[in-house]
């Protein structure tokens, strides 16, 4: 890869680069649903988790409302603060908890990804290693209660 290609917009995302992400990332949630696995957490629990819960948030988030906030020419930023604003609203009414608002950090750097690669896996990859690391801080026993 020259020096021209590494600097240029975009050039992570279309390069041999993105294959190692993408297989460090799976490589990581794998991981951590085994470790979760072990500890017997329930199946289901994980699989939502890991899987159901990133593909189908992501596409309703990003696919869905954040395209559409494009489309009207919302501003990008605009847009993945609207669409992290609604996830954090949508979860701390689903568990019922103020807490839950603090999803929508995450959601901004998820948002971040999509909005430069207009990608809906990347988002949903990320969403997946982002629940992973929460998950295994769980595990850890390393999170503040409020936060599980």
């Amino acid at each position: 890869m020259s020096l021209a290609l590494a600097h240029s917009p975009g050039a992570g995302a279309a390069g041999p680069r993105r294959g190692r992400w993408v297989a460090a990332a799976v490589l990581f949630v794998a991981a951590v649903a085994a470790v979760a696995l072990h500890a017997e957490v329930a199946p289901l629990r994980v699989l939502v988790l890991l899987a159901v819960a990133p593909l189908a948030e992501e596409a309703v988030l990003r696919a869905g409302l954040h395209e559409a906030l494009l489309r009207r020419r919302m501003r990008a930023v605009a847009a993945n603060i609207a669409c992290a604003i609604a996830f954090g609203l949508v979860h701390a009414l689903v568990r019922g908890d103020l807490a839950a608002l603090a999803v929508a950090l995450p959601a901004l750097l998820v948002g971040a990804v999509y909005g430069r690669t207009r990608r809906l896996r990347n988002a949903v990859l990320l969403h997946a290693v982002l629940n992973a690391a929460w998950l295994a801080a769980v595990l850890a026993d390393v999170l503040p209660r409020f936060l599980r």
